[in-house]
């Protein structure tokens, strides 16, 4: 009987991971992802810091586009109070 590269015990069928070739069980893995369990939290942390990334990147540009209407605020009171001063 084989064993498996992850867990070490003895199986009756094994899966090869796509990424790292590390043969697996099916309780190590996904079998229809041809992930074994290693590589799968990898990939989960990858996209986790992907997405955060993202929202971080939202979140500056929402910072932005508040600091530039309150930017744009100031300088339309300025304009009024230079209108006001020239009448």
């Amino acid at each position: 009987m084989p064993k498996c590269g992850v867990c070490g015990e003895k199986v009756d069928r094994l899966y090869q991971c796509r990424v790292c070739g590390v043969k697996f069980c099916e309780d190590d893995g996904s079998p229809e992802d041809m992930i074994c369990v290693n590589c799968s939290e990898k990939e989960k942390e990858i996209l986790e810091a992907e997405h955060e990334e993202e929202r971080e990147q939202e979140h500056d540009e929402e910072e932005w586009e508040k600091e530039e209407e309150e930017h744009e605020e100031e300088e339309e009171e300025d304009r009024e109070e230079s209108l006001d001063g020239y009448r």
